[in-house]
């Protein structure tokens, strides 16, 4: 019975040390949580990387990954790279126009064309395309509740910017009702709560007793460009077979799916050298080292 007290004694021993061990680990655990937490409030951050403080999260197709966002404008007819930079911003949109500007200075040009995907479309961000001799191609996204829940898109209501009214799909006439804010934008309503009551098709436009289309005081920058898009739907293909290309050769040819260097300074200059290496490859290519040489003598 004695020998039983002493091992039950000697174990509790061992078991308050581990016990206190672990309670530590938590403690350090917390404290080192609320240090990232009161930085994230000091920088204004919405999260911390802690391998390379400046790389963010960044969604890719399915998969997320931690790094940097590159952003390229590729000369479509020689598929040389005219701009490139890397910033840690995790997603396109507003991205373009400076993008696009920056591709200007390079080639001297004071307008241009300029062809996105889908990831870039924000209307503040076309506007900004169009004051500054920028013609955007950007095709819309089809999102928000109503594509969400299975019901009509936006895009299937015709606007008649004469009339400043909208069609709906069973040829409802929907006029501007309310008026609010989005943004920097005013926004308009447009609807007929009486009409949405007796339609038909209320069961495939909405859950609610009437259905409203939202109009931004600029949006008709978005109608002009749907329009140049519908008249050039080729140009989106275009887009694929240019910007990609670079994009595949520095990570097929030339071996580069993942950058060396960490925080965002080293990174931009490691992918400005990549990005001169591809260019004089590219030009090698297309004019040879001759000419390539010929065009530095002069």
């Amino acid at each position: 019975m004695r020998a039983e007290e002493e091992v039950s004694a000697g174990s509790s021993g061992r078991g308050d040390g581990k016990l206190a061990e672990k309670i530590a680990a938590i403690k350090g655990k917390r404290d080192r949580h609320k240090a990232l937490l009161d930085e994230l409030d000091r920088t204004g951050e919405d999260q911390i990387s802690l391998t390379d403080p400046d790389a963010r999260a960044m969604a890719r197709m399915t998969k997320v990954g931690v790094g940097y966002n590159i952003q390229l404008a590729v000369d479509v007819k020689h598929k040389l790279i005219a701009e490139q930079e890397v910033c840690n911003q995790v997603l396109d949109m507003g991205l373009l126009a400076p993008t696009v500007e920056a591709a200007m200075d390079t080639l001297g040009v004071e307008e241009i064309e300029a062809v996105a995907d889908r990831g870039y479309f924000k209307i503040e961000d076309i506007e900004a395309c169009e004051k500054a001799g920028i013609t955007a191609y950007v095709p819309k996204p089809i999102r928000g509740p109503a594509v969400a829940q299975g019901f009509f898109s936006k895009q299937e209501f015709r606007y008649d910017a004469e009339a400043d009214v909208y069609t709906c799909p069973a040829d409802q006439v929907l006029r501007p009702r309310y008026y609010g804010k989005s943004r920097e934008n005013v926004k308009v309503i447009y609807c007929d709560r009486k009409v949405c009551k007796t339609c038909r098709l209320r069961p495939s436009c909405t859950a609610k007793s009437y259905r409203g289309i939202t109009r931004l005081e600029n949006e008709a920058v978005l109608d002009r460009m749907a329009d140049r898009l519908a008249a050039r739907p080729g140009i989106l293909d275009i887009r694929r077979e240019s910007v990609e290309h670079p994009f595949g050769t520095v990570k097929q040819w030339m071996y580069q799916g993942a950058f060396l260097m960490r925080r965002l300074e080293n990174v931009q200059g490691e992918f400005s050298l990549t990005a001169l290496a591809y260019n004089i490859k590219r030009a090698i290519t297309i004019v040879g080292v001759p000419g390539l040489m010929a065009a530095v003598r002069a």
